[in-house]
Parts: C-alpha cells; structure tokens; sequence
C-alpha cells in the first residue's frame, strides 16, 4: 500500500468532488474508458469525492458533460504540483533532489538486525558474531554475503543448530534455532555414585544397580552418599558398578517476605508536559532546554519512532518523546487478611519460578508476625517430594 501511495505521489494526482444524479453512470465510463478512480467516498446521494491522476482529470470534462456532473477540485497532491509551486526558488528544489538522495543513499545501508528463536544464546552474543562474519548496523547491502555468513555464524556458535538470514529493505532478518544439548548423563560403563543433590528425608529408594547406604525415612543433607557404586565382597573383592536408581525425598522450601498494610494508589491529575529528543547515527540531540521535572510524583511513559518508509525500510534517525504525568499519591489501609493473601500469591509465584524439575506439593504453610504497626512479616513453608538423587563420577 505505501508503495502504491508513494506511485501516486510521485506521479501526481487530485482530489475531487462530484456533484449530480448519476453518480454511478459516472463511475461506470469512467471505468469502461480505463481512468482509475481511488479511495471513492460517497458524501451523500448526490455528491462524493474521489482522488484521480493528473492525466485522468484531463479527460473527465466528456463525461462529466454526458452525465450532467459537475466537477471542483479539493487539493493537488504530488511532485508536479510541488515542483510547479516552487519553480522559480531554485535552491529549494535542489535542496529537495539532494533530502530524497540522501534517503535513497541510506537505503542501501542496513540499519536494524532483528534477530528471533534465541532462548539460551543471548542477542548481544549472536550481534558480536555476526559482526566478526561482516553483518553489523551500517553494512553496505552489496557487500553482505549471507551464504558466506551463515557458514561462518555456524562454525563459530556450536550452540546454533540451524540460523537464516533475510535482508528486506534497510532491515536484516536473522532467524536461529537452538541445539539441544543432551544433558550430561555419565555413560553406563563408567562407575559412580548417587548422592544428594539437596536436604531431605528419604521417602522412597528404589535401587536398580549399585549398593545403598541409606534407607526410608533417613534424613540426609546435600552431597551425602545415597547408593554407592564400590561393592565388595570376599569372593570377587572390590568392584566399581555404575550405580542406578530412583531417591525420592521430603524437601522443605521456606520463603519470607515484608509487606505493607498501606496500599499506596497513584491518581493522574490531568497535568502533563513532554520533552522531545532525535537520535541520529547513535548521537542524541536533545530538543528541550530545562531538564527538569516540575512534578513531585509523577508516572513517565517513553515512545521511540522511527523513521520509515514502509515497514522494511528504516531510516536510522530516531525521534524519541518522554511524557511524564502527573499523578496525586494516596495511602489506603487494607485489612490484615487482604495483606496475608495478597503476600502469599506473591511468595508461591516467586516459589514456583525458582524450582526446577518434576515436583509434587504436599503441604504448604504461612504465618505472619508484625515488624510494626504498618508491616507484616510472612513466612512460606513448602513441603514437597522431588527425586534429590544425582550421579557422581567415582575417581578410581
């Protein structure tokens, strides 16, 4: 669609109003006559507007007779009407031809890398390498090889299992996938032990290969010996096994956490004030004067636009705006209750983002003591069954 507009543009058109009873006959010679009419709104039963080029409205009069309309232009639109505007001040169209070379000159530069299907590998990391294979912000478009890149990004990140590269515009398109690593499981024939990889007591203890050395309901701490994988006996002597085997345990979990029984509200007043800033080339020019906030308390909101000419050609100049508004600070007391619940949503949310693995939740408990009169202390126990046995290389 931009490219479409920007045709029209280049080429010139007008927007017009027609005016009669035979609105549809109109639009029907016109068709039969191949003038292309746009962006048609009818305005009431007998008048709409529609935009239509400059060497099409100079074959509406015909028509316009015949269907006993009457024609009136709203606006030129266009290069030719610019042109035709200005032509006697020479300097300004110069400086025209020379803001539209300049954009056409940076964009044959790449200006963003949007990179996707990163999970583990972080952007920085992917940015640098692809930098050391010749794609960085700033590439002449010419003079990237994407064949080439791609092979050097996977010889140098063992961690990419497949990556492509798409350049559209002044944007480069880099899309990854991880490998998967296989997680570190020692091979069958090399001997070791199970140990704990936490504090617990043991709840069930299921032995497949190797010599166990605690039983159910021991309580054992991180690192301790589990199933040994040294056996010994007076008829073979002293073997080392691959130890197997399942250690399921009772873990504990406690979290604590102070919260207020004041809960603050932040109300907008209506007053606001916005400063501007350019970003070019990675300098910032700033369009304000006072750096100053005239307001105690306020919420600040930040927006970045960048210059486009459609979707995938990005002109690196950046116009960014701060808006800070101005909000008035209330203090509302809550109940003891409403403080518990809303901190123990707050204490099993954090608890469930920091474990890992397959566990089961067998009891949970909170309780509260008072730091003052306005903050609460909570502490939140878990009580859960996870399998705690981890395999250890024994050092022969």
């Amino acid at each position: 669609m931009f490219l479409v507009n920007l045709f029209h543009f280049i080429k010139g058109y007008v927007v017009i109003v027609v005016e009669g009873y035979y609105l549809e006959r109109f639009i029907n010679i016109c068709a039969r006559r191949q003038l292309y009419l746009w962006d048609i709104k009818k305005m009431n039963g007998y008048t709409m507007r529609l935009k239509i080029s400059i060497k099409g409205f100079k074959r509406l009069r015909p028509i316009a007779y015949k269907t006993k309309c009457k024609v009136r232009i709203l606006t030129k639109n266009g290069i030719p009407f610019i042109l035709y505007r200005y032509r006697k001040r020479k300097t300004f169209l110069v400086g025209i031809f020379l803001f539209i070379a300049l954009l056409w000159y940076m964009t044959s530069f790449i200006w963003v890398i949007e990179i996707t299907g990163n999970e583990n590998i972080s952007k920085e990391e992917i940015l640098s390498n692809l930098e050391m294979c010749g794609l960085k912000v700033g590439s002449y478009k010419m003079g990237v090889d994407i064949d080439t890149i791609q092979d050097n990004m996977m010889l140098r990140l063992n961690k990419l299992a497949w990556i492509g590269i798409e350049v559209k515009g002044t944007k480069a398109y880099v899309e990854i996938k991880e490998r998967r690593l296989a997680p570190p499981i020692l091979e069958r024939h090399i001997p070791c032990n199970i140990v704990a990889a936490k504090d617990g007591v043991i709840k069930n203890l299921v032995v497949k290969s190797g010599q166990p050395v605690v039983k159910e309901g021991d309580t054992v701490t991180k690192g301790q010996l589990l199933v040994s994988g040294v056996l010994n006996s007076q008829v073979e002597g002293v073997r080392y096994v691959h130890s197997m085997g399942s250690v399921k345990a009772r873990t504990w979990y406690e979290k604590s956490k102070e919260f207020k029984l004041i809960k603050t509200n932040r109300i907008p007043t209506g007053n606001e004030m916005k400063r501007y800033a350019i970003t070019f080339l990675g300098k910032t020019i700033n369009l304000y004067i006072n750096s100053g906030i005239p307001y105690e308390n306020y919420d600040k909101i930040t927006y970045n636009n960048e210059l486009r000419l459609g979707k995938d050609y990005i002109i690196p100049i950046t116009v960014h705006c701060e808006q800070y508004k101005e909000v008035a600070v209330e203090e509302k007391s809550i109940s003891l209750e409403q403080a518990v619940e809303e901190g123990t949503q707050t204490l099993q949310q954090e608890f469930l983002k920091e474990v890992s693995g397959e566990i089961e939740i067998l009891n949970e408990n909170i309780e509260h003591i008072f730091v003052d009169e306005q903050t609460i202390l909570l502490k939140y126990t878990v009580e859960c069954m996870e399998e705690i046995g981890i395999q250890e290389k024994i050092e022969i």
